[in-house]
């Protein structure tokens, strides 16, 4: 019976894994025999680390595992659609198998409907993927190390799960780009050359940076452990991609803060907390806001996180006085109503809220828009959800 229930448990995990894990699709190392493809050579301890469970993983620093495809066929829409993130590595655009346009143009078009995609791009005989996006490398060598942009100081592949890397070393080809319209300058060499990029086009995303080897073997530390900072830029390029997704993003620690909607809504907003109540992932939010006379009054919405959504009921207070006089036995709690808080991403989210009868009496309406941060967090976000 113990054996029966610990395969079963094993099973249950496994399941887990599977259903939750960040979908990474590579192109197998058959195809242009480069070894800098995340089945190559010159990335086996890349593939440990993002493999590594201590990583990504349910009890890892990022709380959902990774699974790997190297794909040998065609580059199509419907190839690309089973992946949150697609890698290219150093690929020789001489190849044999170098894309064709027909391939190119499938990722275009599935990072405009929502794809994201890692492109390296060393040099201008390896760059056929950068340049369709846009970016050139320059035919020039770049001045490693490597640091973070003023854009890129504050941005989560600087500043993420794994920490704060501030210098990468680059190994080989170390050009920089000559061309980068469209895209954000993340990380820069020591003459301020840029290196690392990013952009968002249409509704999905591209970081396109200049030397492979900044997440190769020849950078990275030894084994599947983070001891370095091109490591932590590993692990934290992967989580930030995949957060950025969607599909993969759950409610964590790293969205406490303060949360508004922007101007248009000045002096109003939410205090946000994520905590274990009763074993279970709950969000715990303030709403100051101001009620149907003007007066400032404070929402309490309390409900459990699903994934990345917590349905939540809210709650109101009166009878408390100032100071000295305070006497709880005065303070009523009342039901106001209910809501749900939906989160896109670590900056973004959105916010519904609803009256219940008596308070829609009183003139309250349903209340819903967009979130955003309002204060950076001192807390990395995504963050593992403690257990």
């Amino acid at each position: 019976m113990r054996t029966g229930l610990i395969a079963l448990m094993g099973l249950l995990l496994t399941w887990s894994l599977d259903l939750f894990a960040i979908e990474v699709g590579s192109i197998a190392d058959s195809r242009f025999e480069s070894g800098w493809t995340l089945d190559g050579f010159a990335m086996t301890t890349t593939r440990a680390k993002l493999l590594a469970t201590s990583n990504f993983g349910p009890l890892g620093t990022v709380g959902e595992a990774i699974n790997i495809t190297d794909v040998a066929g065609p580059i199509t829409l419907t190839a690309l659609s089973t992946f949150d993130i697609f890698f290219i590595g150093y690929l020789d655009d001489g190849s044999p198998g170098a894309f064709t346009a027909e391939e190119l143009q499938a990722m275009q078009d599935w990072v405009a409907a929502g794809g994201t995609m890692v492109i390296t791009c060393d040099d201008s005989n390896f760059d056929t993927v950068c340049t369709a996006f846009g970016p050139e490398p320059s035919g020039s060598s770049a001045q490693p190390p490597v640091g973070p942009t003023v854009a890129g100081a504050s941005h989560p592949v600087f500043i993420g799960p794994f920490g704060s890397p501030t210098e990468l070393n680059m190994d080989g080809s170390t050009q920089y780009f000559g061309a980068t319209a469209g895209f954000t300058v993340l990380g820069e060499d020591q003459v301020d050359q840029p290196v690392v990029l990013e952009s968002v086009i249409g509704a999905g995303r591209v970081i396109a940076f200049t030397d492979v080897d900044i997440i190769s073997n020849y950078t990275l530390s030894d084994g599947a452990g983070i001891a370095n900072d091109n490591d932590r830029f590993l692990g934290n390029l992967f989580a930030y991609l995949a957060a950025e997704a969607g599909e993969t993003f759950v409610i964590n620690g790293g969205l406490n803060g303060n949360w508004w909607y922007g101007p248009d809504r000045r002096g109003e907003g939410f205090q946000l907390e994520v905590v274990i109540s009763n074993g279970n992932l709950t969000v715990v939010a303030t709403f100051y806001t101001y009620d149907t006379d003007g007066n400032q009054i404070f929402l309490i919405a309390v409900g459990p996180a699903t994934g990345n959504t917590a349905d939540v009921d809210v709650y109101i207070t009166e009878g408390g006085l100032w100071g000295g006089d305070f006497d709880p036995d005065l303070v009523n709690e009342t039901q106001w109503g209910t809501g749900s808080f939906s989160f896109s991403s670590c900056n973004g989210a959105h916010v519904s809220l609803s009256p219940n009868a008596q308070y829609q009496a009183l003139g309250y309406t349903n209340l819903a828009y967009d979130l955003k941060r309002n204060t950076v967090p001192a807390a990395p976000c995504p963050i593992a959800n403690p257990d």
